[in-house]
């Protein structure tokens, strides 16, 4: 794409849900798994909610891949676990590798949740996908979370060639509080010597802790699933208690910290990134912000706005068909910036 070409698609002119997305949530209701409420649950009982409700969303039929389970060193003494997940039929040659973080808040959600999405994600790029179990808030916090990250691509930079990955192809992705991770690797990883990142792939992503937005004001209230109140929640247990409100300086810290919400750092000399926005989300402007602030430091990138689906999407593919063709036309992206 062309250095400076900012395209914006959007898939309708009037929002309205997708009724595949009301007719999967239907379902989910009568089946007894409906999404997790963290703010209604016990944390340990919603992250098993989660689990259960994602079991549903990817189905009894995995889509065909060859997988690897490996563990590394993390960040503090502790190990970070990886799951690389190859195309069917790779043929045994070196592949390019998506670095992979899913989404859920910092707090609930795991690899295992984003199952179908990652193999759809290997299948349609033809890329090796790595998915990092990274550690969720609040048991750990951040910055320790982008600390994993940055141990994630450190592994596929220094061994990944062992395991049939090419560590000077790489990509990075997320969904959500996952794409924060990932925007923060590629920010990371521009400042480090050694392979840059190639491509980053940012899904409805988190990205700033500020809910003044229109996008907060139409869609925080709770109709299309996501809410504003539980964005600040789980801002708080990434962060801590202490990090939302002024400091003994006057800074609103760490939610000011570029590392934290990478909106507010620096993006120039970023590699080429899409972004895609949910229409129905209160993260929606997110990333159509991150977008104007792209187009500023000159970074080429595409923005694709989804108006008719919500926030997560991404794990609604088995279900919702537009939701299964916009993941295949992020993979189809990652494809052609990692073909070499």
């Amino acid at each position: 794409m062309p250095a400076m070409l900012q395209t914006v698609e959007s898939d309708t002119l009037v929002p309205r849900l997708d009724p595949k997305v009301a007719e999967l949530g239907a379902l989910a209701a009568r089946l007894g798994v409906a999404p997790a409420d963290p703010l209604r649950l016990p944390l340990a009982e919603a992250r098993a909610a989660a689990e259960r409700h994602h079991r549903f969303l990817n189905g009894p039929a995995p889509v065909p891949a060859e997988v690897e389970e490996v563990e590394t060193a993390g960040p503090a003494g502790g190990s970070l676990r990886l799951r690389l997940i190859r195309p069917a039929g790779h043929g045994g040659r070196p592949l390019p590798v998506l670095i992979y973080f899913h989404g859920g808040g910092f707090v609930i959600n795991s690899i295992d949740t984003h199952d179908r999405l990652l193999r759809l994600l290997a299948q349609h790029s033809g890329a090796a996908v790595c998915a990092v179990a990274y550690s969720l808030a609040p048991e750990k916090r951040f910055p320790h979370q982008r600390d994993e990250a940055l141990a994630a691509f450190r592994w596929v930079v220094r061994h990944g060639a062992s395991h049939g990955l090419d560590p000077e192809r790489i990509a990075v992705g997320g969904d959500s509080a996952g794409a924060n991770l990932a925007l923060g690797l590629a920010l990371a990883a521009r400042d480090e010597p050694g392979p840059p990142v190639s491509f980053g792939l940012l899904l409805y992503g988190m990205f700033a802790h500020d809910f003044d937005t229109e996008s907060h004001r139409r869609f925080g209230d709770g109709r299309y699933g996501l809410t504003t109140e539980r964005m600040r929640w789980y801002w708080r247990q990434y962060l801590g208690n202490d990090g939302l409100g002024d400091d003994a300086l006057g800074n609103d810290a760490p939610t000011r910290d570029p590392r934290a919400a990478p909106l507010l750092a620096d993006l120039r000399r970023l590699p080429p990134l899409h972004v895609v926005a949910a229409g129905l989300d209160c993260l929606r402007d997110d990333s159509l912000r991150l977008a104007e602030r792209l187009r500023d430091a000159r970074v080429p990138h595409r923005l694709v706005r989804h108006d008719t689906l919500p926030h997560a999407f991404a794990t609604m593919t088995r279900l919702v068909g537009k939701a299964d063709e916009a993941v295949r036309q992020a993979a189809d992206t990652v494809r052609c910036h990692l073909r070499g």
